[in-house]
């Protein structure tokens, strides 16, 4: 994902503006840039990651308490909820004013369950509906 995002997308300021869309010929053995591009996007990456990797593990770090608790949810249930992760972390920090996809999801979720609860409602009452 990164190689694409520095080499296929380019949002690296190294690379710049340029697109190496990989191309998937079974016997292509040859890259559509040269070798000292090829460097560049294997430091940019290299960089990016280590950021990454570096950040990571001072979130960690910052937030042992809630990772710990996290980790002992896991040990005891092997599916963590949405109510489970407010539970120990709390609210998000910040609110939308719409509904997340999550949400929705939710929504939908219980709406489809009312609507089989009264199928099945309907088809106990009026078992002459089936057909």
């Amino acid at each position: 994902m990164t190689y694409a995002q520095v080499a296929v997308y380019g949002f690296s300021d190294k690379v710049g503006l340029l697109s190496f869309p990989r191309i998937n010929y079974a016997f292509e053995m040859t890259m559509p840039y040269s070798s000292t591009t090829a460097a560049i996007i294997d430091s940019e990456v290299r960089e990016w990651l280590g950021k990454a990797y570096d950040r990571t593990v001072q979130l960690i770090e910052e937030h042992k308490e809630h990772v710990a608790q996290i980790a002992e949810l896991l040990l005891e249930k092997d599916i963590l909820h949405q109510e489970d992760l407010v539970r120990v972390l709390g609210e998000r920090p910040f609110k939308s004013s719409e509904p997340t996809n999550y949400d929705r999801f939710k929504q939908e979720s219980i709406q489809g369950h009312i609507n089989r609860e009264q199928d099945w409602m309907i088809m106990v009452q009026h078992p002459w509906n089936l057909r």
